[in-house]
């Protein structure tokens, strides 16, 4: 039976804020829920600009009741910036491809690390890890910096390969065991490889899949494309379909919000926080509304 529930907010918010720094993190709590558990990370993909990604994670946070932590992957503009930004992801990809070489190893790593000790503990992998992107940095010191909680993360096409090597990073440091209170939660991800010790089977808190199978993008994940070609049995599980009408890869939907609308990842994370499954497309239309009109006219 489906049934939506009540926005939870008796005034109108302040206006959310507009990230413009590389790996700048901020709250986005338009639902005003007081609930912070599990805590809630939202990573952008590629050429997004601060305040797409600020109205992203807004709607978020109203789809899912619970303040969301928005995790800035900055774009480095029009023109001469595309080439930047795919150069970086280029490199993220690379990183996340050979990362996955040494995972096995990690297993029995101590996830032990007093309070105390965090800060000085972050600067050090900071200074001795070779990490391409800020918003990595930024996801890893969160993660770590929380590491006694449940954490849910929600990653959208680069923002996975951000999210992916951030939990390597995590994986490589702490052990597998660090990554028991870490859920994830990918949006056309073309993250070729994930740490072995996300998986449930592993002790992991595990990862869900949403994408569209004539995505360019998430066609860049080895397992996807195996898929695609009819080898089925090593793609992650989640919500797979062809956009319709199919159409060529190329020209396949990338956009964050028609997943989040078409595929089952919201009623699976709402599922998971013990929410009623299911909203109505009216309501959605109604969360994006207001998400973007808390935003001044001339920002958006």
């Amino acid at each position: 039976m489906r049934r939506d529930f009540p926005l939870h907010r008796s005034e109108p918010p302040m206006t959310p804020p507009i990230p413009s720094d590389d790996g700048a993190v901020n709250e986005y709590n338009l639902a005003n829920s007081a609930v912070r558990v599990p805590r809630v990370c939202f990573v952008n993909g590629i050429r997004v600009a601060g305040i797409e990604h600020a109205m992203s994670a807004s709607y978020l946070s109203l789809l899912i009741e619970r303040p969301v932590h928005g995790i800035y992957n900055k774009t480095a503009g029009k023109n001469a910036g595309s080439l930047v930004d795919l150069a970086q992801c280029g490199l993220d990809y690379l990183q996340n491809a050979t990362a996955r070489l040494t995972s096995r190893r990690h297993a029995k790593q101590s996830v032990t690390i007093p309070t105390e000790r965090i800060p000085a503990f972050l600067d050090e992998v900071e200074s001795r890890s070779v990490i391409w992107n800020r918003a990595t940095v930024a996801l890893l010191r969160q993660v770590v910096t929380h590491i006694e909680r449940d954490q849910y993360i929600v990653a959208h096409s680069q923002g996975n390969l951000i999210t992916s090597n951030a939990l390597f990073i995590l994986e490589e440091l702490l052990g597998a065991k660090s990554l028991e209170r870490i859920r994830v939660y990918s949006l056309a991800s073309p993250a070729p490889a994930w740490p072995l010790g996300l998986r449930v089977t592993n002790g992991g808190g595990g990862r869900q899949d949403n994408a569209f199978t004539n995505d360019l993008v998430a066609l860049l994940r080895p397992h996807n494309f195996a898929a695609k070609l009819g080898v089925d049995q090593f793609r992650n599980a989640g919500d797979f379909r062809d956009h319709s009408p199919s159409a060529p890869v190329s020209l396949a939907p990338h956009s964050m919000d028609l997943i989040v609308a078409t595929h089952n990842f919201l009623k699976s994370i709402r599922r998971d926080l013990g929410l009623v499954p299911e909203l109505s497309d009216e309501f959605l239309n109604k969360c994006s509304t207001i998400a973007r009109t808390a935003f001044p006219e001339e920002k958006r």
